[in-house]
């Protein structure tokens, strides 16, 4: 009698700027793992992300460390430091393609807000990106129209419907890292918004105080 193979492991993938890391991004992971059953999210922090080379962040060493210090008691969260290694701009087809490489046993889910979703068809080589990897949408807090959703999306049709269908409802969480940085550069506090262990970096290494 053959012996059955054991099904592949799910990885979730969620990258962004972290800057910083807050407890939406963590109630978002713990979500996915939950909904699209996921063996572990991977939080990818980009060296500099495409649409956001205008604004000045803090150095990539920063927003690792912060990353590494919120996530290391949860087994099911990891970092990945592919992005900022490779540096300059981070196109997600290359990150999910060095993925790939590194475990190819492994199905790989891009997890992205509604935000993202209708704007894919401006993502460098998002035909490709589609056709490595499954892109399951999270939606954002005030965001329940599906239908107007949908409308939005200007890929292929093909990668359209799948797009429409792995459109996930869960908590609907509002922080921004934009309101953290304001607040503390305002000297308001950002307890309960982000980790402890971030709160602390943030005030130990004096970030965003502009």
């Amino acid at each position: 009698m053959m012996e059955s193979c054991p099904a592949a492991k799910r990885i979730g993938i969620i990258g962004g700027s972290f800057d910083p890391l807050h407890l939406g991004h963590l109630i978002i992971a713990q979500d996915a793992v939950e909904h699209l059953g996921l063996s572990e999210v991977v939080f990818i922090p980009a060296a500099i992300p495409p649409h956001k080379q205008q604004r000045e962040q803090v150095v990539a060493e920063h927003r690792l460390a912060m990353l590494r210090l919120a996530l290391e008691a949860d087994a099911r969260f990891s970092v990945s430091d592919i992005e900022i290694r490779r540096g300059g701009v981070s196109y997600s087809v290359e990150t999910i393609r060095g993925l790939k490489e590194s475990r190819p046993e492994a199905e790989w889910v891009l997890i992205v807000g509604s935000d993202t979703l209708v704007d894919l068809h401006n993502w460098y080589k998002i035909d490709e990106v589609l056709d490595l990897c499954e892109v399951a949408t999270f939606l954002r807090p005030g965001e329940n129209n599906l239908e107007e959703i949908a409308g939005k999306v200007l890929v292929a049709e093909h990668h359209r419907k799948r797009l429409i269908e792995n459109i996930v409802e869960t908590h609907l969480v509002e922080i921004s890292s934009t309101e953290i940085r304001m607040r503390v550069a305002e000297g308001r506090s950002i307890r309960y918004l982000v980790p402890a262990e971030v709160e602390l970096y943030i005030l130990e290494h004096g970030l965003y105080r502009g």
